[in-house]
């Protein structure tokens, strides 16, 4: 079963009005000035709590870094109330950022770093560390999984059977073909048998697909719940409630609805 995690910004928590599931804060989101880094709030409705590094803002808003260290991102993670795993740094390979191989493999470096940096000298956080695989083509991630294999089959032996590590599958949040989706997340499982993934920000399209993403497949996250982009937007204006008070109560379960009717229906395994 794959589980979904509603991504909230900072400012949206509204403890009364979140509905029972699984939620992902952005780090990003939580750096901005007004916010300054703050605690987030977890409602007691919250099946799972996951911490999102940022890496899709810092590649779209911030050049491509980001504007916090990895001190400050640990730092803000004890603030939460509770946590089960959290996202090491990693660098999205985009066109827009990455243009050509070159610029491609640098980011793939700089997440594989950051991943063991992460393990080795944060290992005794309360949560679960989880690092990215990043790449834009097949070959890309390939690549990836496996030079980061070692550190995978490091944190697997640490982690044991807990059911909140697994490893991500970054740069797919923009994917509109759910073919080259399935392709990716097929790719990196079979170079990491048995190893739980995240897909990062892919959205229901991937999911109501025929044919089934690989078994491994445990979660996937977006933002793309919260009725505030196309109908979902008009249907708030002619609501009457407030715009997060239609998220929670309207948008979110029903996206949630369709969420399972997606992962429910009957899969075509593909043969590789």
């Amino acid at each position: 079963m794959i589980t979904f995690y509603a991504t909230i910004a900072a400012g949206d928590e509204r403890p009364s009005l979140m509905p029972k599931c699984a939620y992902l804060y952005p780090a990003s989101s939580y750096s901005l000035p007004r916010f300054k880094m703050r605690a987030p709030i977890v409602p007691d409705t919250c099946t799972e709590v996951a911490a999102d590094c940022g890496g899709f803002v810092a590649m779209h808003r911030w050049g491509g870094e980001y504007q916090y260290t990895a001190a400050e991102y640990v730092e803000w993670l004890h603030k939460f109330p509770r946590l089960d795993w959290a996202a090491t740094m990693d660098w999205c390979c985009e066109p827009a950022i990455a243009d050509s191989q070159s610029a491609i493999e640098e980011r793939q470096r700089k997440t594989t770093d950051a991943a063991w940096e992460f393990f080795t000298r944060y290992r005794e956080c309360p949560w679960a560390w989880v690092p990215t695989i990043q790449g834009w083509h097949v070959e890309d991630y390939v690549r990836h999984a496996r030079s980061v294999a070692p550190l995978v089959e490091m944190m697997r032996g640490y982690y044991g059977h807990n059911p909140a590590w697994r490893v991500g599958i970054g740069t797919l949040c923009q994917r509109a073909d759910a073919r080259m989706i399935r392709e990716v997340a097929q790719a990196v499982a079979e170079e990491l048998p048995g190893v739980p993934l995240h897909l990062w920000g892919v959205k229901l399209a991937a999911l109501k697909a025929r044919e089934a993403l690989p078994e491994t497949v445990v979660s996937v996250d977006s933002a793309a719940w919260n009725s505030r982009f196309g109908s979902g937007c008009e249907a708030f204006h002619g609501s009457g409630m407030t715009q997060r008070e239609y998220g929670y109560r309207v948008a979110l379960p029903e996206y949630l609805a369709k969420f399972n009717r997606a992962i429910s229906r009957p899969k075509q395994r593909v043969l590789f």
